[in-house]
């Protein structure tokens, strides 16, 4: 048996054609994905429309267990955000994921590994090192849980919205590093019979790994966001080592070839200022420069540190002054300040140190 929520409606379709035949597979794999996503039925008295032959096949040849379970939470009293440690089944390892309530919002960042390789000098999870690849059911059950959770609890801050309006890979992990999964998941998350998110409402965030940006840009039609952090190849090594193999340059070469092809893409930078490093109208200057032929939003964050961080977040004023040089060059530039800081749950933050029982 194999579970259902690692599985896109095109391999369901094939499977169900395996067993019964070309003639109505589609038409069967349509009503399983809306019985289960849309109806939320689990029980085969609860599916419609699907004959009692279809349902045994169903039942035998695949699980609806949700592979996560929650092992802990934490509640923010500034801003509502709710950050998850939840446990794989398979293992127990923890990952973790945060729901966060914003102006009408409702978007949850969720994991794609346990722990990261790339080490970045300012990240909590790149502390961690690398221990595995989520699953693409571990990456949807996030979902499906964190949905479970909120009917659950109605009193909850993230309970009085209707739905999960948004979904990020920022959590745990470099997405590309998985990027197999990260596809098929975002697959299931857009299918308009899953879970029916609009592309431009799921983000994938990544450091730049080359030649995966190319998969993830020909294969996809989400959002992008882009880890970039410096302007200047030698620093950004040092914050970031992968820009060693992947050099900025050329990463931003492959996003401004793409946005040719695809005017309507949305591109997004991620840039954490780092006091003194980072923040100068140098590093300013220098991104415009970088960035000039790419149609691409900034969102400037700044530092939200850690225990062990050797790094330190600048004074709003550096900040805003850092926007002001950026916007006076015709770019668009915001300032994110984090929600879920009190929690640890912010970005750069997640980590689990917890054993696995």
């Amino acid at each position: 048996m194999k579970s259902f929520y690692g599985q896109n409606r095109t391999v369901l379709t094939h499977d169900i054609a395996n067993h019964f035949g070309t003639p109505k597979s589609q038409f069967r794999a349509d009503l399983l994905y809306r019985n289960i996503y849309k109806y939320q039925a689990l029980e085969p008295s609860h599916f419609e429309g699907l004959s009692e032959d279809v349902k045994k096949w169903f039942f035998n040849a695949y699980y609806l267990d949700i592979p996560l379970e929650i092992e802990d939470l934490q509640l923010s009293t500034h801003d509502g955000s709710v950050k998850f440690a939840m446990r794989l089944k398979s293992d127990g390892r923890l990952v973790e994921s945060v729901l966060i309530p914003e102006r009408g919002r409702l978007t949850q960042c969720i994991s794609t590994q346990v722990g990261c390789a790339q080490a970045c000098r300012f990240c909590q999870t790149g502390r961690m090192g690398l221990m595995r690849s989520l699953t693409t059911e571990e990456i949807i059950g996030q979902v499906l849980l964190a949905e479970r959770w909120r009917r659950e609890n109605p009193t909850a801050s993230v309970s009085g919205y209707k739905n999960i309006t948004n979904i990020v890979y920022m959590g745990m992990g470099e997405p590309l590093d998985n990027i197999d999964n990260v596809i098929n998941s975002t697959n299931i998350f857009c299918d308009n019979l899953g879970l029916n998110f609009s592309p431009n409402k799921v983000t994938i965030s990544t450091v730049g790994l080359l030649p995966a940006l190319n998969t993830i840009l020909e294969k996809t039609s989400v959002a992008i966001a882009l880890s970039l952090h410096s302007p200047f190849e030698a620093e950004r090594s040092k914050i970031m080592p992968v820009n060693v193999k992947n050099p900025i340059t050329e990463v931003i070469e492959v996003i401004k070839n793409h946005s040719k092809k695809r005017t309507n893409r949305s591109f997004m930078v991620q840039y954490t200022l780092l006091r003194g490093i980072n923040d100068t109208k140098e590093h300013a200057h220098a991104l415009v420069t970088l960035l000039k032929e790419v149609p691409a939003k900034i969102n400037l964050i700044p530092l939200n540190e850690h225990e062990g961080a050797s790094f330190r977040r600048p004074d709003l004023g550096r900040v805003y002054a850092f926007q002001q040089e950026l916007k006076q060059a015709g770019m668009v530039a915001t300032v994110r300040l984090s929600k879920g800081r009190d929690i640890q749950a912010a970005c750069g933050q997640l980590i689990q140190d917890k054993v696995s029982k």
